[in-house]
């Protein structure tokens, strides 16, 4: 009995999603479905050779009419399945990732028709693969030279290293199609200054053809001309993650208007920063890396060596040369102190001399027990000049940065009394980490918080500070603040819309920080999974995303 081609496919291992390219462990699952097939196949193919025999007689002498028999093709190459009008099906046998069948399977096919001048098999049930995706027809070998009307589809890539897919802007999203694969494709164009490959049947992915080892079918040439180098402006491989610097100099960790703290940076560490921008006349990155917790700390542009990821421009442009700043000219002969209101018998300064100050604070000086107030030399990393001692200002005027309460917080350390608030944040984390608004919080701001309870704890084991322990608590609470996740409200949960089972896949995406690609819902919305990048499929809980209207 002749098996239709719909039980031919009905095997997930055989059938691809919406990618044409296998994963290895989808490959090896279609080389055994195929091995089963093959089985199936040896008596299909006694069948249609006694049936060719009973039916000779019944061939015209047309050979252009003999597509008119209901026969078996077996696919030479991934074949996405296409409708009457030559157009890419978005859905088949009930679902997306049917679209595409596997190299190696079998089918059962009705005639062969020309559409918009390309060759296709007819599937039944408005269904269609191009012939030029097609080795064998009715168990005969297909011959290039006498095939009919093929397009440059019927060239093939196959890669020798691992390959990422570009958009026509030289942009990738970062996936990935593994060496050894062997795809189709049919143009070569030069994008910057770089030739790609484009993946037949997509008008916007491509491949760098560097990657590729030999390509078999139609020799492609390039469609543009390579342009000069001054055009070549392809971005780079990274440029879709996040930019890591690495230092080349030991650096201080500076505070938005430029000025310095006490931690200092190391040579060769690597941080990860989002921001560059001008602070005065000196460019700063922006630390957003959780092994530095705060939002407001800078590292000067000029320490660093190694950029990688994304490459910043600055956000804001470079001070005009003519402005000024603040300048404090001294009343008195003087001298310097340091960040703890020390005095720095060594530095001295006389009176009438003028100096750049870029900052008004409030130190506490310890032995007078009182806060004073003092300007911050621009040219001394830890140099500062009593407000007494200054006769007149000139420039942009300063406000303190602090209070005089805030100053003697920086020098007091911390009884348990003053970490009560910090220990009940610390200690309220356990449920804050079992809640919704956690678990289904993007990876970045679950990363925050939990940067912000490391911290915490070891602010509290220590000897610490008022100031610092008030300031774990309020990093603390601004991290809490931000978990935003919740479950999507649906109205029922066996019977989800598209839209609600749209919203539920981004929210898994969200949630475990994967490309939205790789979460699928099956069997009527009813089972939901997520891929890994090594083929693991992990089926999800759907009641852990969502939830009936209440």
């Amino acid at each position: 009995m002749k098996l239709s081609h719909k039980l031919l496919m009905v095997s997930t291992a055989a059938l691809l999603g919406v990618s044409p390219i296998l994963s290895a462990s989808q490959a090896s699952l279609v080389q055994a479905a195929n091995k089963s097939a093959a089985k199936t196949n040896k008596t299909d193919t006694k069948t249609n050779k006694s049936v060719s025999k009973k039916d000779t007689a019944k061939k015209t002498s047309s050979k252009k009419n003999s597509t008119s028999k209901r026969g078996t093709i077996k696919l030479s190459r991934n074949a996405y399945v296409y409708d009457k009008n030559g157009k890419r099906l978005k859905s088949y046998m009930g679902s997306a990732k049917y679209t595409v069948i596997a190299k190696g399977v079998t089918l059962n096919y009705n005639t062969k028709k020309t559409i918009n001048d390309v060759d296709f098999y007819d599937l039944g049930g408005n269904a269609y693969v191009k012939a030029a995706n097609v080795g064998y027809v009715d168990g005969k070998k297909v011959n290039p030279k006498k095939s009919e009307k093929t397009d440059q589809s019927s060239t093939t890539a196959k890669l020798k290293s691992n390959a990422y897919i570009y958009d026509e802007k030289g942009k990738t999203n970062k996936k990935k199609i593994k060496k050894g694969q062997v795809i189709a494709v049919d143009q070569l164009v030069y994008i910057g200054g770089k030739l790609y490959y484009r993946i037949s049947g997509e008008k916007n992915q491509f491949i760098k053809a560097n990657n590729v080892g030999s390509t078999t079918g139609t020799a492609l040439k390039p469609i543009n001309k390579k342009p000069e180098k001054d055009d070549d402006k392809t971005p780079s491989d990274n440029q879709n993650d996040p930019t890591v610097i690495t230092l080349n100099h030991n650096s201080y960790l500076y505070d938005g208007k430029g000025s310095s703290k006490s931690k200092v940076v190391k040579s060769g560490q690597k941080i990860q920063v989002d921001k560059l921008q001008y602070i005065g006349k000196n460019l700063f990155y922006h630390v957003n890396d959780k092994n530095y917790p705060g939002d407001d700390n800078w590292i000067k542009k000029n320490n660093v060596g190694i950029i990688t990821g994304k490459q910043l421009m600055p956000s804001n442009a470079k001070p005009d040369d003519k402005q000024n700043g603040t300048i404090a000219t001294l009343g008195q002969d003087a001298n310097v102190y340091n960040s703890k209101g020390v005095m720095q018998s060594t530095k001295t300064f006389a009176k009438g001399h003028t100096a750049r100050v870029n900052e008004l604070r409030y130190i506490w000086i310890e032995s007078e027990n009182k806060a004073e107030l003092f300007y911050k030399l621009q040219s001394d990393k830890n140099g500062y000049l009593k407000a007494s001692d200054i006769s007149t200002i000139a420039g942009d005027k300063l406000i303190p940065v602090n209070t005089a309460e805030a100053a003697k917080e920086e020098t007091v350390m911390a009884t348990d009394t003053d970490k009560k608030t910090l220990q009940a944040a610390l200690t309220e984390a356990t449920t804050i980490k079992t809640s919704d608004s956690y678990k289904l919080s993007s990876k970045a701001l679950r990363d925050a918080y939990d940067a912000a309870i490391t911290s915490g704890n070891q602010v509290n084991s220590a000897n610490a500070t008022v100031a610092s322990v008030k300031d774990e608590v309020n990093k603390i609470s601004k991290a809490k603040a931000a978990l935003n996740g919740k479950k999507i409200v649906v109205n029922d949960l066996k019977n989800l819309t598209m839209d609600e089972a749209n919203q539920i896949v981004q929210l898994v995406a969200t949630a475990n920080g994967v490309d939205k690609n790789t979460v699928k819902f099956s069997n009527n919305n009813t089972v939901l999974t997520i891929t890994s990048a090594n083929g693991f499929e992990q089926t999800l809980n759907i009641e852990d995303y969502a939830t009936i209207v209440k």
